[in-house]
């Protein structure tokens, strides 16, 4: 059997890829002989990472060569799982929905069997919005969504096929062991002794304040709202936050820092964020930030695996901290943060971002830090008894997907 994983912008976000890598341990939890294919312009360098199949072309590619091919490799898939994060939503901007409605309008022509796997339907104000919304999903055979919020959203806009509530993919992942060549590259790359990683906290940051909310461009297209961005008071304000919480952190825990970025590319740049917030700390001595993009998937998580705690503001670096059984803290900027730490049973250790504009912010967070240090075991526990709970429901629900879309593997 073919499958075809229409993934949202793996090449470059890791959170992404955290999604992708779940999404191909669940199709062959379930059709182990499957062969996996996906889309990406690093094709050799993913294919290694992953161990499928890649067409050598961008996720987000508007190339008519590629849109061609696209639908050639669409047509000859025996099924199409279209994954992802938070696509729908115009929070962000407008555009990239009609982008997601001409292409899966133009894949389902091709190929019925097309099934929405495991998205988010992230905040969404214009009634347009909501429109092309509901037709995209609606070109799918069954939709499956990561929270029951997404759920209710799109039967609310009229959306008819089977809509079915699960949980992030990204949870169907797996730690395995870090190799010491892995460990001792790492700290050589980094610049750092091999025991700064015997005693380290992750940071997985964001930038904030650099969309202007429901606008029709990108966020990359809109070269004025990113000079507005830079020079806004309440970025600084978060900054110099996030550099005394984490100052705090290194004082009160004796711990140096590792900040994991997530999302790569130009226009978010969280490598770059992270220095941002390095250079405003005291203690930058005690710090390093993973700058480059060479580190597998699989050995990210390993390496997260061994931090005592984390605390993030980019959602999937806390669910990959969760994954890796380290406790964590979530910073959330919209609902996803605060519904994936619902369904862990630890909404106790998330918070609202705009905490972080608060007089005494970092004082407040430094304390919840403690209470997750002293609480390490029992969260550590429930991260547990919950992810086997999620994985469990998670495959049953893709099963239960494909059986609402009428897929059946060929010659069964």
């Amino acid at each position: 059997m073919r499958v075809l994983i229409l993934n949202s912008d793996s090449p470059k976000n890791r959170g992404d890829r955290a999604i992708l890598a779940g999404n191909i341990e669940l199709v062959r939890s379930v059709y182990p002989d499957a062969h996996i294919w996906s889309l990406s312009q690093y094709q050799d360098r993913d294919q290694e990472w992953f161990g499928i199949n890649f067409h050598p072309m961008s996720p987000y590619s508007v190339k008519p060569g590629d849109f061609v091919a696209l639908l050639k490799h669409a047509k000859s898939a025996d099924l199409i799982l279209w994954g992802g994060g938070e696509i729908l939503k115009d929070y962000t901007n407008k555009l990239s929905l009609f982008y997601w409605a001409i292409k899966l309008w133009a894949v389902s022509k091709v190929n019925k069997n097309l099934v929405g796997a495991f998205q988010g339907i992230g905040p969404t104000s214009a009634n347009v919005s909501k429109r092309v919304i509901a037709f995209t999903v609606s070109r799918c055979a069954a939709f499956l969504v990561r929270d029951a919020e997404s759920k209710e959203k799109l039967e609310n806009w009229g959306v008819k096929i089977p809509v079915l509530s699960s949980y992030d993919p990204a949870v169907f992942d797996t730690v395995k062991p870090l190799s010491p060549d892995v460990w001792n590259d790492f700290a050589e790359t980094q610049g750092v002794d091999s025991h700064f990683l015997h005693n380290f906290a992750g940071f997985g940051l964001r930038r904030w304040f650099h969309y202007s909310h429901s606008g029709w461009l990108p966020a990359k297209f809109r070269f004025w709202a990113k000079k507005d961005a830079g020079n806004s008071p309440q970025l600084e304000t978060y900054l110099g936050n996030l550099a005394l919480l984490a100052d705090s952190v290194v004082e009160e825990h004796d711990v140096n820092l590792v900040f994991f970025p997530m999302h790569v590319s130009a226009s978010e740049n969280d490598p770059e964020f992270a220095r941002q917030v390095v250079a405003r700390m005291k203690h930058a001595g005690r710090t390093t930030v993973i700058a480059d993009d060479k580190i597998s998937p699989d050995d990210y998580l390993s390496i997260i695996s061994h931090a005592r705690f984390f605390v993030a503001s980019r959602l999937h670096s806390a669910i990959l901290a969760t994954v890796a059984n380290v406790p964590a803290i979530c910073l959330y900027y919209v609902d996803k943060g605060r519904l994936f730490f619902e369904q862990v049973g630890l909404q106790r250790y998330s918070r609202d971002i705009k905490v972080m504009l608060e007089p005494g912010c970092a004082d407040d967070l430094a304390k919840l830090v403690g209470e997750l240090v002293t609480e390490a075991d029992a969260v550590k526990a429930q991260q547990l008894s919950a992810l086997a709970t999620m994985r469990g429901q998670i495959r049953t629900d893709f099963i239960a997907g494909l059986a609402a879309a009428h897929f059946a593997e060929p010659g069964k």
